[in-house]
């Protein structure tokens, strides 16, 4: 016996309108058995029994992607470097350990006084610019004619009573040597003078001048002429507070001290 399976339609009459339900094939719910596989083709997502329709295929869920975000810690580490920094001080006055102090800036070489008296060194000794025909003239006009060229620094460049021999031979050989080896000494300008000069350290009444120069006296002439007088030389007061001064030639009215030097180039 065939068994024949109508399709059933259900009339239903509401408000006069005639409705005909045609109801769903099985299989169209994916809890239905009649659902499709993967891979089967499909046209939505209710047809799969995985419940997806991709590019009109049934295919499985896509994977759930878990991200985990392991938190990261960063550690800046400050460094500090110190850099050493050396300061070189120069000085400036050197004592050759002969007699003398070298000047690094002006490369003038400048006698040290001392206390050997009597000596050509001696601190306390004083001498004349020229010979004068009294207090305040010089006889010929202001040559250096006075005992501070003719003793003082004839000895220095070795003269009859000097250390060494400061003349040419007839051989023309070099001169031997005078007062540390040289032959060249002589009276500083005013503006050479005022080189060494240092008020820095003449506080109390002691003189203005590095103590390396030896013991210092008071006032001390130059090789300078006063420019409207050629009677009277520029001279230096060295106690505090320390001034240029001026002092006449014949040096019986005012005596001055005398402090040779030689050179002039720097180093």
């Amino acid at each position: 016996m065939t068994k024949r399976i109508a399709s059933l339609s259900l009339l239903v009459a509401i408000g006069g309108v005639l409705l005909v339900v045609t109801p769903r094939r099985a299989g169209a719910d994916p809890n239905n058995a009649n659902c499709k596989p993967n891979r089967a083709s499909c046209t939505s997502n209710h047809q799969c029994c995985s419940g997806v329709c991709t590019a009109g295929l049934c295919a499985a869920p896509g994977a759930t992607t878990t991200t985990t975000t392991t938190p990261t810690t960063t550690t800046i580490i400050s460094t500090t470097t110190t850099t050493s920094s050396t300061t070189t001080t120069t000085q400036r006055f050197v004592d050759n350990m002969n007699g003398t102090i070298t000047d690094k800036q002006t490369g003038l070489q400048w006698e040290k006084k001392d206390t050997t008296c009597p000596g050509i060194h001696c601190v306390n000794d004083i001498y004349s610019w020229c010979v004068g025909s009294d207090d305040f003239t010089c006889v010929n006009g202001g040559v250096p004619d006075g005992t501070a060229f003719t003793s003082f620094l004839r000895t220095l460049n070795g003269g009859d009573t000097g250390v060494g021999n400061c003349t040419v031979s007839d051989d023309a050989t070099p001169p031997q040597a005078g007062f540390a080896g040289h032959c060249d000494w002589r009276l500083p300008t005013i503006d050479e003078l005022v080189t060494i000069v240092d008020t820095s350290v003449c506080g109390g009444g002691g003189a203005c001048i590095d103590p390396i120069f030896g013991p210092t006296s008071t006032l001390y002439c130059s090789s300078s002429t006063l420019a409207r007088d050629p009677n009277v030389a520029w001279t230096y007061f060295f106690p505090f507070p320390g001034f240029t001064n001026e002092a006449f030639k014949p040096g019986r009215q005012e005596p001055f001290s005398v402090r040779a030097v030689r050179g002039g180039a720097p180093d």
